[in-house]
């Protein structure tokens, strides 16, 4: 049985493939459980939920380009905590 820490940073880990219905059943139920206990968790459902319903107004802007140097500015995946597990674990 995971840890409660190992359980939220898991959880964290997985917000949005469990907001975009990504996760099967088993690791569905995980994160639910945790987020009833966990305000942390809970406001990040919330969070990328918002997140979601507000991209979706952004189709319209399909031919708007990023800068080339975006990417240089976003965090490496690995950095800082170790990279997510698989969506389904």
């Amino acid at each position: 049985m995971p840890s409660r820490s190992d359980d939220h940073r898991w959880s964290q880990q997985h917000l949005s493939h469990y907001v975009e219905g990504d996760l099967g059943p088993r690791a569905r139920r995980r994160l639910d459980d945790h987020a009833l206990d966990c305000v942390d968790c809970g406001r990040g459902i919330r969070a990328m939920r918002a997140l979601v319903y507000a991209a979706q107004g952004l189709d319209g802007l399909a031919g708007v380009r990023a800068p080339a140097t975006i990417f240089d500015r976003v965090r490496p995946a690995g950095a800082g905590g170790g990279s997510p597990s698989s969506p389904n674990t």
